[in-house]
């Protein structure tokens, strides 16, 4: 892949030289451009070393609660990666590539989308791209105030997705996408999408009748404000306050295949395999933005409501609150930051909160209980600070971040020791099913992380 990678670039340099208009510039922002007359190609490559150390607190005892033998400290290459972005033939042909090395060869393209721009108002798109459900998520990667997105956004969002949409700008008060994605299930208790990997036309337990239909709008009222979560503007623009306000909603239809979650009373298995289970997912995000010389403020608020639904012979029923009906899930996230301006400097503080549903389900005697209990995830609450000293810009960036992470626990909706996390995959709570929620265990997790930026 690598090597395929290199030889197509030398291709396209010689191809670019070859003509008379040819030309090659280094940006003064970041990457390498070769220019020609019905082609260009800007290359941009980013690396992230990383140091992490995170320290988990509280379950201490024997047996598999005692998670303080988890702390780890640990030095590695997150991401590698690299943008390949211009026009083919016509200006208004235009491509997006990106690849990152540091995932595994499944992984490894993140962004693979070409776009006709039509006009302002209408540009066709198709490929796979970061789906614009929330904003956090849309950010570049390089441009990111803290080093890891928020808890409340990795619980939300909604990842890469496949699929053909259509976007642009009407006057400057409307930004919109939508589009008609593949819509791949996460895992079989997690129900949103992650259509990252190079998958085949093929039947399986992954690619099964799944479908997700993904909008959102934008209004810049004042001036357009750039995706990130700083105010990084030059002195003269920075003295203009600007503001804007998104929101997001996607619904997201497959087949679920988890019978400890949701049952089926077919004697049978299918003849196809394919499950007699469905879930329809709903989510919905709102945020806002401003920016005032050098202050930035992000807010944004999540949802997400699944059912469940009975296919062929099958007739579930969640009677006497015997196991889970439906699911809902929110969370919220502020962030600020400030940009010093006299010396390259920002510092920013963040707190965010998950609410997870907890729902009934059955004890151990397979009796079951009226209190909801049962959960796949923690309630969790996540208060960090960060500082990102710009050496050279985004080209060259230090960044350093300490959080704090608190984790309120339930019981597994199956007869596991772990629940789904975002940092670690936490414990059950400890005690008897029933136990009064507000009471229940906490996990708690320290994590500092120091990081070296390079852009190319």
């Amino acid at each position: 892949m690598r090597s395929l990678l290199f030889f197509a670039a030398l291709v396209f340099a010689a191809s670019a030289l070859a003509q008379d208009s040819a030309s090659i510039s280094l940006l003064k922002d970041n990457g390498l451009r070769f220019d020609s007359d019905g082609f260009s190609i800007k290359v941009k490559l980013q690396v992230q070393f990383r140091l992490t150390v995170q320290d988990e607190r509280g379950n201490t005892g024997s047996g598999v609660r005692a998670t303080n033998g988890r702390d780890f400290a640990n030095f590695r290459v997150p991401h590698a990666r690299l943008w390949l972005t211009g026009h083919i033939f016509d200006p208004a042909f235009q491509y997006r590539v990106r690849l990152n090395f540091a995932n595994p060869a499944s992984d490894m393209i993140e962004l693979a989308a070409f776009r006709w721009a039509l006009i302002r108002a209408v540009n066709l798109n198709a490929g796979q791209h970061k789906l614009p459900f929330d904003w956090e998520q849309l950010v570049p990667p390089d441009e990111l105030q803290f080093i890891e997105r928020s808890y409340a956004n990795l619980t939300f969002a909604q990842g890469f997705a496949k699929g053909i949409w259509i976007d642009g700008q009407v006057t400057r008060w409307i930004r919109y996408s939508g589009g008609i994605y593949n819509g791949v299930l996460r895992a079989q208790d997690d129900f949103r999408n992650k259509d990252n990997q190079l998958t085949e036309d093929t039947f399986s337990a992954i690619i099964d009748n799944e479908l997700m239909v993904a909008l959102r709008l934008e209004t810049h009222p004042l001036g357009d404000v750039a995706y990130g979560t700083n105010d990084l503007r030059p002195e003269a623009e920075r003295e203009q306050f600007i503001f804007a306000a998104g929101l997001g909603g996607n619904w997201f239809t497959s087949n679920l295949n988890n019978p400890d979650l949701r049952g089926d009373t077919g004697a049978f298995a299918t003849g196809s395999g394919r499950s007699r289970v469905g879930q329809s997912t709903v989510a919905v995000t709102a945020d806002a933005h401003a920016r005032f010389y050098g202050a930035a403020l992000d807010v944004a608020i999540y949802w997400r409501h699944t059912e469940f639904s009975n296919r062929g012979i099958n007739t579930y029923r969640v009677n006497n609150k015997a196991g889970i009906g439906d699911l809902t899930d929110w969370g919220w996230s502020i962030e600020a930051s400030y940009y010093l301006g006299f010396f390259p400097l920002s510092v920013a503080a963040r707190v965010n909160h998950v609410d997870a549903d907890e729902f009934w389900g059955a004890d151990a005697t397979l009796a079951y209980t009226r209190t909801r209990s049962r959960a796949i995830r923690p309630d969790g609450t996540e208060a960090g600070m960060g500082v990102n000293w710009y050496i050279h810009g985004d080209r060259i960036k230090a960044s350093l971040d300490v959080n704090y992470v608190s984790q309120q626990l339930a019981f597994s909706y199956r007869s596991g020791t772990r629940l789904a996390g975002v940092y670690n995959q936490p414990p059950v709570r400890k005690g008897q099913l029933g136990s009064n929620p507000p009471n229940s265990d906490y996990n708690v997790l320290w994590i500092v992380r120091l990081q070296l930026q390079w852009l190319f």
